[in-house]
C-alpha cells in the first residue's frame, strides 16, 4: 500500500466550543490581569474580551477528569449572574422558549423550528405580523455572532458589541466580595447570558434554545419554564462529563425537562427511553411524547431544505415542537395565525450550514465541497450514508469525478472509531483517491491571516501534528491490506493547515482538468468552519 506523508510543524488552534459545566475554580488570573474596561467597544474588542473567558487546555483536562463533581454549582451560579445583570430568572419565561437537548441533531432541529415559526403570524392590537424569533446555538462556524440570531440571521456586529458590553459593564459593577465567587462566567455561559439579554432587549416572541452540553447542568437550563422541550437522538459524546453509558447520558439530556412543561423525544435506543420516561416523572413534566415512525415517514411527503434523509427525524420533532408551541400560546390567549402552510414553507426553507451541506467556492470552482460536522460514531455513519447517496446521484447523472476525504477530529475523540465508517465506505462503494488529514487552522502559519473568532485557548499547541499522524495510522490500520472499491488505493497526506490542504488538493487536480473532485469534509465542526472561513463563505 502506498502512503505519502507531508508534514509541516506549527502551532494548532481551533474555534472555541461550549465550556464544560464546571463552575467555581476558575480564578481567571490571565483574564483579570490583562483585561480592563476600555473605550474600545467594537465587535473586535468584544470578541477579544470574550476569548479571554475561555478555559485553558490544562485546566480543562483536570475538569474532565473530575467528572460531575463540580456540576452542581452550575445553575445556582448562573442564576446569580442573571441577577447581577438586572434580571430575575422568571422574567425569561416571557421568551416562550423551545428548549432542545440531544447528542445529534439539536442544532438542526432548532433551526427547523426557527424556520417554521418565522412563517407563523401573531395578531396584536389588530395588527398581524410575523413572529419575531430568536435562535441560540453552538458552536459557530465562522463568526461568534452566528450563535445569536434574530429572525434567522446572525445579529449584526454592532448589536453583538452593544449587548456584549452591556452585560460586561453590568457584571463589572456587581463584582462579588468573595474570592470564591467568579466575577465573570466562562465563554459559553457568558454567551448564554448575553443571548438571554439580547432576546429580552430585542423583544422576540419565541426563542429556540439549543443546549450547549448535556442538559441538567447546562447554562441554558437556568430558564425555569420553557413552553416545550425536545430531545433529539442520543449517542456517545462528552463522556468524561456526561457518563460512559447511554442511560447516564440520557439522564443528563433529560435534565432540561421542567414541571408542567410538555416534552417530546425522537425514538431512542432501548436503554435510553426508559430513563427519559423516569426523568419526566421525576421532574414533573406534564407529558413526554415519543415521535412515532409514522410521523417520521410522513415527513417524506414534504420538501426539506436540508440534505440527508436523517434530517426527517429532526424535522418530525421540530414539527411536533412547533405545533405544541402554537397550541400552548393559543391556550394562553395569544392570537396565532399559521398552520400547515407555515410548516410546509418552513420545512422547505430550512437551512443549517455545516451539516450535509454542498458548497462551491468562487476561488475553486471545479471543486465541490461536501461538508458535515459529524463527530460521533453514530453521526459519522449517517454522514457516510449521505455522501454515498450524493455520490450515486452524481454518478448516475454522468458527472464523474474523484472523491477526496478531508478529515480531522479534536483531542479526546476516538479517530479509529470515527474513521471506521469512512473506511468501510471507501472499501464498499465510494472510493477515495486521496485522504488528507489536517488541523483546524484556516491559514498556514506566517501568512499573516488570522480570525479572532477562531481563537481557542482550550487546546494545547501540537507542533508535531500528533493527532493527524494518529489519524493517518488509524486509517492504515483499518484499511489493512484491502483497497477501495475498484482497487483504488488512497494517497495519504498530512497537512498543517486547511489552507495547505486546499492548495494541495487544488494543485493536484489542476493537472487533471477533466476530473472534478468531490471533497468530503468531516470529523469536526471546527474543521468545517475553518474551511468555510478560508473559502470566504458568507457568515449567514
Amino acid at each position: 500500500m502506498s502512503f505519502r506523508w507531508k508534514v509541516t510543524f506549527l502551532r494548532t488552534t481551533v474555534r472555541a466550543r461550549p465550556d464544560p459545566p464546571t463552575f467555581r475554580v476558575f480564578a481567571r488570573k490571565r483574564f483579570l490581569t490583562t483585561m480592563s474596561l476600555s473605550e474600545d467597544k467594537s465587535y473586535e474588542a468584544a470578541v477579544s474580551t470574550l476569548n479571554n473567558l475561555q478555559t485553558n487546555a490544562r485546566l480543562l483536562e483536570v475538569l474532565r477528569k473530575s467528572g460531575n463533581s463540580m456540576n452542581y454549582r452550575s445553575i445556582p451560579e448562573m442564576r446569580r449572574f442573571v441577577e447581577r445583570i438586572g434580571y430575575k430568572v422568571h422574567e425569561f419565561n416571557k421568551l416562550n422558549a423551545i428548549h432542545v437537548a440531544g447528542t445529534k441533531g439539536k442544532g438542526s432541529t432548532s433551526a427547523i423550528c426557527d424556520a417554521i415559526l418565522r412563517n407563523v403570524q401573531i395578531t396584536e392590537n389588530n395588527i398581524t405580523r410575523p413572529l419575531k424569533t430568536g435562535l441560540f446555538t453552538s458552536p459557530h462556524l465562522i463568526e461568534v455572532r452566528e450563535r445569536i440570531r434574530i429572525n434567522g440571521k446572525p445579529i449584526e456586529k454592532h448589536l453583538f458589541a452593544k449587548y456584549f458590553f452591556e452585560v460586561w459593564d453590568a457584571l463589572e459593577k456587581t463584582k462579588p466580595e468573595s474570592a470564591d465567587e467568579p466575577d465573570k462566567p466562562q465563554y459559553f455561559r457568558y454567551l448564554t447570558l448575553m443571548a438571554f439579554h439580547t432576546f429580552m432587549r430585542e423583544g422576540v416572541d419565541v426563542v429556540l434554545l439549543e443546549v450547549g452540553m448535556g442538559g441538567q447542568y447546562d447554562a441554558t437550563s437556568v430558564i425555569e419554564k420553557p413552553t416545550v422541550c425536545g430531545i433529539t437522538s442520543l449517542g456517545f459524546d462528552h463522556m468524561p462529563l456526561l457518563g460512559k453509558t447511554l442511560p447516564e447520558i440520557a439522564w443528563h439530556k433529560a435534565g432540561i425537562m421542567k414541571p408542567g412543561v410538555p416534552a417530546f423525544s425522537v425514538p431512542q435506543a432501548e436503554e435510553a427511553m426508559p430513563v427519559l420516561r423516569e426523568r419526566a416523572k421525576e421532574l414533573n413534566a406534564s407529558s413526554l411524547v415519543e415521535i412515532s415512525a409514522t410521523e417520521i415517514a410522513a415527513m417524506g411527503n414534504s420538501q426539506l431544505g436540508m440534505s440527508g434523509s436523517y434530517q426527517w427525524v429532526n424535522a418530525a420533532l421540530a414539527v411536533a415542537l412547533c405545533k405544541e408551541w402554537i397550541a400552548q400560546r393559543r391556550s394562553a390567549g395569544v392570537q396565532i395565525v399559521g398552520g400547515d402552510d407555515a410548516v410546509k414553507n418552513g420545512l422547505r426553507n430550512a437551512k443549517w450550514p455545516g451539516r450535509a451541506q454542498k458548497f462551491v467556492a468562487s476561488d475553486y470552482p471545479s471543486i465541490t465541497w461536501y461538508l458535515d460536522g459529524a463527530h460521533t460514531k453514530e453521526s459519522m455513519l449517517v454522514c457516510a450514508d449521505w455522501f454515498n447517496d450524493e455520490y450515486r446521484e452524481t454518478e448516475a447523472e454522468g458527472r464523474h469525478g474523484e472523491q477526496v476525504l478531508l478529515f480531522n477530529c479534536t483531542k479526546g475523540r476516538d479517530g479509529l472509531t470515527l474513521l471506521k465508517a469512512l473506511v468501510e465506505l471507501h472499501k464498499s462503494s465510494v472510493p477515495f483517491s486521496r485522504v488528507v488529514f489536517c488541523t483546524n487552522d484556516s491559514y498556514r502559519p506566517g501568512s499573516g491571516q488570522t480570525k479572532m473568532d477562531q481563537t481557542n485557548y482550550t487546546v494545547l499547541p501540537d507542533d508535531e501534528l500528533s493527532i493527524q499522524k494518529e489519524l493517518a495510522d488509524a486509517w492504515k490500520t483499518l484499511i489493512g491490506s484491502d483497497t477501495g472499491v475498484n482497487g483504488v488505493v488512497a494517497e495519504i497526506e498530512i497537512q498543517p493547515s486547511i489552507e495547505d490542504a486546499v492548495e494541495s488538493i487544488s494543485r493536484y487536480y489542476s493537472k487533471v482538468q477533466a476530473v472534478h473532485p468531490r471533497v468530503l469534509v468531516t470529523g469536526s465542526l471546527y474543521l468545517v468552519g475553518g474551511l468555510l472561513t478560508f473559502l470566504k463563505a458568507d457568515v449567514s
